[in-house]
């Protein structure tokens, strides 16, 4: 069974197209393409692109943390719109160098109609997790995270694994990115709650998956064989060229319809990030 390298390297530029979805207190959904159009500012080192494989992704990274989520915090003006605030705490660096705390501020949270605003192709966290970051060296809009590289460390079979967001175990770590095998855990759910695992056994996986030091290690040792490094500096706060109001929203295809309102039965649009085959 083949599993996918990289998840879809995310390119969240300025002139940027971004899949989002909004829940309603009732808990029906709609897909939010947001747009910005206005000039971006000069990036440095690493040039802000797709994250397609190792090199790519290292060349927009200023460090590679370990750390584990101690709290989740939601803002929201409505200059900036809503944003998450993800506190990593206890954070060491496997690559670069970080401070013992670091804030990863996404775009997306409560709007005070109630509502949840989702950017779909950014990585979700969880507080009481420990994750794996590379943390951009960029100028960024919408999230310092590069690409979907935020990993969960999980256990299964008192086992520990390195998850993806899918929650897909990586098995393996080289130069061309991540390969991950069929998923352990359960897909996202709205209620914010971690997501359970669907086996206790990683009996079924033909490739051992990494744990956090094998992961580790196989990241570092790759990227001395290529010459890979770092560099560059992190910024906790986001460019500010992203305009969260220049947006277009319509009906999920997969959202109940409101009582009383006729089903066109036609598809949207789709949004959803591409697979890397």
């Amino acid at each position: 069974m083949k599993h996918s390298r990289i998840r879809k390297g995310v390119c969240l530029a300025a002139a940027l197209a971004l899949a989002a979805v909004t829940f309603d207190h009732f808990g029906s959904t709609r897909s939010v393409q947001a747009q910005d159009v206005r000039t971006p500012l000069p990036l440095a080192p690493g040039k802000l692109g797709p994250a397609e494989d190792l090199p790519s992704a290292v060349n927009q990274t200023a460090a590679i943390v370990e750390g584990v989520v101690t709290d989740i915090q939601y803002d929201y003006s409505e200059q900036e719109g809503p944003w998450t605030r993800v506190i990593l705490s206890n954070v060491r660096a496997i690559a670069g160098e970080a401070p013992p705390m670091v804030e990863i501020r996404q775009f997306g949270g409560p709007l005070p109609n109630g509502a949840l605003m989702v950017a779909a192709e950014l990585p979700v966290f969880f507080v009481g997790k420990e994750y794996i970051v590379f943390l951009r060296n960029t100028a960024w809009n919408v999230s310092p995270v590069v690409g979907d590289f935020a990993l969960r460390v999980e256990k299964v079979d008192d086992a520990e694994v390195v998850v993806n967001s899918d929650g897909q175990p990586v098995t393996r770590l080289d130069v061309r990115g991540l390969e991950f095998g069929p998923a352990l855990f359960e897909a996202l759910d709205r209620d914010g709650t971690a997501p359970k695992a669907v086996t206790d056994s990683l009996r079924a996986i033909a490739s051992k998956p990494l744990d956090r030091e094998r992961f580790a290690t196989s990241l570092r040792s790759t990227l001395d064989a290529q010459a890979l490094r770092v560099s560059g500096a992190f910024s906790e706060k986001p460019a500010g060229l992203f305009n969260w109001r220049g947006q277009r929203a319509g009906q999920s295809p997969d959202a109940i319809p409101p009582v009383d309102v006729p089903d066109s039965k036609q598809p949207e649009t789709d949004f959803s990030e591409l697979k890397i085959r």
